[in-house]
């Protein structure tokens, strides 16, 4: 039987106490159970460690040395089995994931996928939000973190971009800009424009194209919570709008045309967070979502 860290820790006691039968309490074992042990290491080791006397033990000059590595090695095994045991409690649990309607793009499954994969013990609590909330759950606290398309309205959220695709006109196919490659953003101007059903004013504002209609308020079509009823108006030929360009791949269908917008800026996925209430688990999910993590 080789040495093992037991060992180590009864032969620290007896070292400690300078007494067999103090450190046999201390260890809460029976004397003659702890003399063997000590004889075994002595075997093992091929040396004296204590010289014996009616009053107790003392170190010899071997088991002095020895002693002090042996706390060494007691202190390194504490400490990895408590890194062991705090990476298990950050390991597992319910991570809550908002994710905004436009979101789930390669790059979000990804992300979920590694997670999943590097942390099997955890439980993934996966949320839907539509355009009313563009912080899809964080700014109520009903999430950890989220996956989110910028600008929103927010108080104290941490952002990290994570993605861009550039943005698209959504139009009729019957659309007097139907047969062009590109166009841009102003030609859109006299239509009237679907709204998000939102609170969030930064949000609509910046779907809306606001900041380049120079003061001039848009011309409102109806308003839609979905990318779905959009598209149905679009063919319809009720209203126009700006897509992120991965939505052609999912709602492309006949009547409708995705034009790409040569002056607007790109949309944007994000991860978000509350700096204060990240967890150990969010904290994890957020270095894979940033290529920090190992």
């Amino acid at each position: 039987m080789p040495v093992g860290l037991h060992h180590l820790r009864y032969f620290v006691a007896v070292a400690e106490e300078g007494n067999v039968s103090r450190a046999a309490g201390r260890l809460h074992i029976a004397q003659p159970s702890l003399s063997a042990q000590i004889r075994y290491l002595e075997r093992t080791i091929g040396t004296p460690l204590f010289s014996r006397h009616p009053r107790g033990v003392e170190l010899t000059r071997a088991g002095a040395l020895f002693l002090a590595e042996a706390r060494k090695s007691i202190q390194a095994a504490d400490a990895a089995i408590a890194a062991a045991r705090s990476a298990s409690r950050d390991e597992t649990g319910t991570l809550r994931v908002g994710f905004i309607i436009g979101t789930q793009v390669e790059a979000t499954s990804r992300v979920l996928s590694t997670f999943r994969q590097r942390y099997p013990a955890a439980e993934l609590q996966l949320a839907e939000y539509t355009f009313s909330d563009p912080s899809a759950g964080l700014n109520n606290g009903q999430v950890d973190i989220a996956f989110i398309m910028p600008p929103i309205s927010h108080n104290g959220l941490s952002i990290q971009e994570i993605y861009h695709v550039p943005r698209v006109a959504v139009i009729s196919a019957g659309h007097r800009l139907a047969c062009r490659a590109t166009i841009s953003v102003h030609e859109l101007f006299d239509d009237p424009w679907i709204v998000a059903e939102t609170s969030d004013t930064i949000c609509r504002d910046f779907w809306l194209a606001a900041g380049h209609r120079a003061g001039q308020p848009a011309k409102l079509g109806q308003t839609t919570k979905s990318i779905d009823k959009f598209i149905q108006l679009a063919i319809a030929g009720q209203v126009v709008g700006l897509a992120a360009a991965w939505v052609e791949d999912t709602f492309g269908r006949p009547g409708i045309r995705f034009i790409p917008v040569v002056d607007i800026e790109p949309a944007v996925t994000a991860i978000a967070w509350h700096p204060s209430t990240l967890t150990p688990l969010a904290k994890r999910f957020l270095a894979i979502a940033t290529g920090r993590g190992p």
